[in-house]
């Protein structure tokens, strides 16, 4: 028995969207057809491929070892389809899929979701968390189109443009009553302060925190959160200071009246890059999504290492 093609692209829309409802919209089809499409792909295959749970959908082990193979057949015939006809992102549908943490998303992905949707309007980015994934198998397997870090491609079968460096910074609001009129922020004042920070098992893994453990500096941390992006609004309202990457908080300063400090340590420096498989060098499409990309960091000046904020 044949499969019918439209049966996988539901099959991927549905598991990555967590849902029918979002899936039909995600596709502009109908509930009902989702629906019917989905019974008859589970009878080809004899799995029930989702299960409710409560007010989840829930995918089979089945569903979960079919949908990374799925997802990157479907991308290898977008791909053969956009070499065979050319690419139009006028008249384009594509949907790529990008896995970055989330400090580097304010850098660039305002400005690269206003341009895709003037330019491109049928054209869709979606942003996965690179926390809990494994970042080189996502590339690799292509399920992921794009991908951020601050380590370079590490696999000869990626590729990796360096695209800003980065370092951590501490702020605070602009009028804080201590530190407002302070120009700089002293280990002593790491203990005294209020700090917010993302969770431990995020901080665990920045430069800052590595070189806070190794010196055996004491700080009082009021909360935590899960994205680093929440930071800049809870120290914009309180009397609490906060570390985050200094990228992100410039592109917040101004707007939430925020004043940065450099840390009282070493900070080492950092660099963000885009990586992506080289099997999609030859993609229109896939090159003209990293052009897009590569022309909204060009707009950024290297870091003034001696400016404290």
């Amino acid at each position: 028995m044949k499969l019918d093609l439209n049966l996988l692209q539901v099959f991927d829309a549905v598991y990555d969207a967590g849902g029918i409802t979002a899936a039909a919209e995600r596709l502009g089809l109908t509930q009902p057809a989702i629906s019917n499409a989905l019974k008859r792909l589970r009878e080809h295959l004899g799995d029930p491929l989702f299960e409710r749970v409560g007010k989840s959908f829930v995918p089979t082990p089945e569903a979960h070892r079919l949908a990374p193979v799925i997802h990157a057949a479907l991308k290898s015939i977008e791909q053969a389809v956009s070499l065979a006809d050319g690419f139009d992102p006028a008249k384009s549908d594509r949907t790529f899929s990008m896995i970055m943490p989330d400090a580097i998303e304010p850098l660039f992905l305002n400005d690269l979701l206003q341009r895709t949707f003037r330019q491109s309007p049928r054209i869709r980015i979606d942003v996965h968390p690179f926390f809990g994934t494994d970042f080189n198998q996502a590339l690799l397997s292509k399920t992921q189109d794009l991908g951020f870090s601050v380590l370079p491609n590490s696999d000869d079968k990626l590729n990796s443009v360096y695209l800003v460096d980065d370092e951590a910074c501490l702020a605070v609001r602009a009028d804080h009553p201590v530190y407002g009129n302070r120009d700089e922020f002293t280990l002593e004042d790491m203990g005294k302060v209020g700090l917010v920070s993302i969770a431990a098992e995020l901080r665990a893994q920045t430069h800052l925190e590595h070189e806070i453990r190794a010196r055996g500096v004491e700080r009082h941390i009021v909360g935590t959160v899960t994205r680093m992006w929440s930071i800049p609004y809870i120290v914009a309202s309180t009397d609490l200071a906060g570390a985050m990457s200094r990228r992100m908080a410039e592109t917040f300063a101004d707007r939430l009246n925020l004043k940065l400090f450099r840390p009282p340590m070493q900070r080492p420096v950092h660099h963000w890059y885009m990586v992506w498989h080289k099997d999609h060098d030859a993609d229109p499409a896939h090159r003209w999504l990293r052009n897009r990309v590569l022309e909204i960091f060009a707009r950024y000046k290297p870091l003034d290492l001696d400016k404290a904020g």
